[in-house]
């Protein structure tokens, strides 16, 4: 598993994504990774959808890059 596209964060290091909903809204995305002592890169959360929904691609972007911090600087990666 390689951290191409993964912003590093902390001790840590997160992707984020949009898609658009059939609803007509934008949805966040996000996937948070750590590359331990050995170099071997452990996946802690994947695929997690952002709570909410977003006007703009941009705007959904946004808000699961600072739900990836919040989530990383809380140590919350079982409750994601």
């Amino acid at each position: 598993m390689d951290l191409n596209g993964f912003t590093r964060y902390r001790a840590s290091f997160y992707r984020v994504s949009a898609n658009y909903s059939p609803a007509g809204e934008w949805r966040g995305t996000i996937d948070i990774r750590k590359q331990r002592s050995d170099g071997v890169v452990e996946a802690l959360v994947s695929h997690k959808d952002v709570p909410g929904s977003f006007p703009s691609e941009d705007l959904a972007r946004v808000a699961a890059g600072a739900y990836a911090r919040v989530i990383i600087d809380e140590e919350k990666f079982s409750d994601a």
